[in-house]
């Protein structure tokens, strides 16, 4: 992969593989955001583990993009992490996407651990990462999907909605090299 900044233009293919990607999930997403919608029961009819997925899966796909993009550019992981834009005071809008990602690919191991003693006993990347989440949504019941509703505060729940943020992170790295 290479970004290739020209003034205020960038070639970046991965951005480009990304967004295509995303608008492929959201097409996934669409028609199970409106079951949901007027679904008396969506959770029984199982709509909202499917949004979970698909939400848990462009999560993971966005992550892959911030750390190639970062690791191109030479810019360690805390910097690239804390690079506006910003979510919180003090969680940027990367790091949500991050340990949303993190969650949505290790939370059957942590459920294994929590269901035998509690969520207090994880340990590292896995506590570090559930106390994240917990800065910015209670983690329950389909956490990757209240986490998207809250990066996208009242706008659909569509993937593809993220990118002008994750553009937006991409642009700011390049302007503190």
């Amino acid at each position: 992969m290479a970004i290739i900044k020209s003034d205020n233009d960038y070639a970046d293919v991965d951005f480009l593989f990304l967004k295509r990607h995303l608008q492929l999930l959201d097409l996934e997403l669409a028609p199970l955001n409106a079951k949901i919608s007027i679904t008396r029961d969506p959770e029984s009819a199982g709509l909202c583990d499917q949004a979970e997925y698909f939400i848990g899966q462009g999560f993971v796909a966005i992550q892959r993009y911030l750390i190639t993009t970062k690791s191109v550019l030479g810019v360690n992981t805390a910097d690239a992490f804390n690079t506006p834009p910003q979510l919180t005071s003090t969680v940027s809008f990367v790091t949500a996407i991050n340990v949303g990602a993190n969650y949505w690919k290790h939370v059957e191991e942590w459920i294994e651990i929590i269901n035998k003693t509690s969520h207090h006993n994880l340990t590292g990347q896995a506590r570090k990462t559930l106390l994240q989440i917990e800065e910015i949504t209670p983690w329950a019941e389909y956490t990757c999907s209240n986490l998207l509703a809250i990066l996208l505060k009242g706008q659909s729940l569509n993937l593809s909605l993220l990118l002008p943020k994750i553009e937006e992170w991409r642009n700011n790295l390049f302007a503190h090299l």
